[in-house]
């Protein structure tokens, strides 16, 4: 079953804690890409090896980007930038649309929180979260 876009709920929060309750929602959101994890794949083979042996190395949560039409009174969205440029730990969640109101939720740091405008176009901003340490997911209410 496919999951709809419209209606996801993108939360963030500079409080140690990843839950909703403390959490701004971050007005404006118009895409997200991410979670972008992967994990290194480490070679073990020897010369006794008859094929490439391979363990997994630690997995990586990646980043999420998140494409907002900026505004500079949207509470989260200034949480970010500010988040940024203090290089300060943080919370993002993201709350899907599927039945049981599933949440990723990741600690991390904002690294970039980039504007842009074009002739006959609203200002739009993208912000790319780096995730520190695992993501979860979790279901929340609404």
């Amino acid at each position: 079953m496919a999951l709809e876009s419209q209606g996801v709920i993108c939360f963030f929060s500079t409080t140690t804690s990843g839950s909703t309750a403390a959490a701004a929602i971050v007005g404006g959101v118009s895409g997200f890409n991410g979670p972008s994890g992967a994990a290194n794949v480490i070679d073990i083979t020897s010369l006794q090896s008859t094929a490439k042996e391979k363990l997994m190395g630690l997995r990586d949560e990646g980043k999420i980007t998140v494409d907002v039409y900026f505004s500079a009174t949207d509470v989260a969205q200034t949480k970010m930038r500010e988040c940024r440029a203090s290089r300060t730990k943080c919370n993002l969640g993201l709350g899907l649309t599927d039945g049981s109101s599933s949440l990723i939720a990741q600690q991390g740091y904002v690294t970039n929180f980039s504007i842009t405008g074009s002739v006959d176009n609203a200002i739009k901003a993208s912000i790319t979260f780096e995730i520190d340490g695992p993501s979860t997911w979790s279901t929340f209410t609404k």
